[in-house]
């Protein structure tokens, strides 16, 4: 028995598990080319919000997960054992987070969210877009009611009428924009949001780190593939999940990132979203972002 969990253990060293979302980070590997020789195997959880997924890393049941400040931070509040060993920047308009109405919504304004009910998944980018979105106007937190809801409910909720706006995230932003026609109100442009962060957990990081690492740049390298082969990454990622071209062609495009290395700035935004979601009763205790990084596994040189 000894033996077998010996050598289960060691066989496990060599299994990298990534939690993806609609298969958007596998096609983009797969598109540059970069799945071709990795010498250990990838298994590819799906999840339909960062929330269950980083669950999932504090469990051990996957090893790294594309994650956004704010449900990281969220997670971290709860106790959960994680760190942020790299981070996507984008050097465009920050689209890929959005507040969504319906096209025939009277709602044109973040001033017209007052005394309406918003749809997010709690925690998540799209919870501090709402938060981050009504600070920037003045406009007091408890001015408008969050229905925690995730990404399908909140879709069928506001589109139903049972919800009046719906705060999320890309692919679901590209989704409803271009097959249902929703109408975004306000995107995370010139809001003080990260775009993302790839997040492990400490149980992984210390029996997995060189494949952490050789992950990660190939994840660096397909990034850059990507940005000069935009429509080719599209017709992939359309062919492998059956999204319409149309609305992968725009995803692409809004999630044009480049994998950075972990920073001051990273951190300080970072702190300003614990901050933010402690002002606004999120998160009930201080929180030091700064402990929730690890600078060492991905330096991109």
């Amino acid at each position: 028995m000894l033996m077998l969990c010996v050598t289960m253990a060691h066989a496990d060293d060599r299994v990298l598990r990534i939690g993806d979302s609609k298969g958007m980070f596998k096609a983009l590997l797969t598109a540059a080319g970069e799945l071709d020789g990795v010498p250990y195997e990838i298994q590819w959880s799906e999840f339909g919000a960062s929330a269950p997924a980083l669950e999932a890393l504090a469990a051990g049941a996957i090893d790294l997960r594309g994650a956004a400040a704010a449900p990281m931070i969220f997670a971290l509040a709860s106790g959960a054992p994680l760190k942020a060993v790299a981070a996507l920047r984008l050097a465009g308009p920050k689209e890929a987070e959005a507040i969504l109405v319906p096209p025939n919504s009277s709602i044109r304004a973040v001033a017209d969210l007052r005394g309406k009910r918003i749809g997010t998944n709690k925690g998540s980018v799209g919870h501090y877009l709402i938060l981050a979105a009504l600070r920037r106007e003045g406009i007091p937190f408890n001015a408008v009611t969050i229905d925690y809801l995730m990404p399908a409910d909140a879709k069928a909720a506001v589109g139903g009428g049972s919800i009046d706006a719906w705060s999320t995230w890309d692919p679901y932003v590209s989704i409803a924009e271009i097959q249902d026609h929703f109408r975004p109100i306000v995107d995370a442009t010139g809001l003080p949001i990260t775009e993302a962060d790839y997040v492990t957990s400490a149980a992984s990081l210390a029996a997995k780190r060189p494949l952490l690492v050789d992950f990660l740049q190939r994840q660096a390298r397909a990034q850059v593939w990507a940005h000069q082969h935009l429509d080719a990454y599209a017709k992939l990622y359309s062919t492998q999940t059956g999204l319409a071209l149309e609305v992968t062609r725009q995803i692409v495009r809004h999630m044009d990132y480049e994998l950075v290395p972990i920073d001051d700035e990273v951190i300080r935004e970072h702190q300003d979203t614990a901050d933010t979601y402690l002002q606004a009763g999120i998160i009930h205790q201080p929180l030091n972002a700064s402990l929730a990084f690890d600078r060492s596994l991905f330096t991109n040189k």
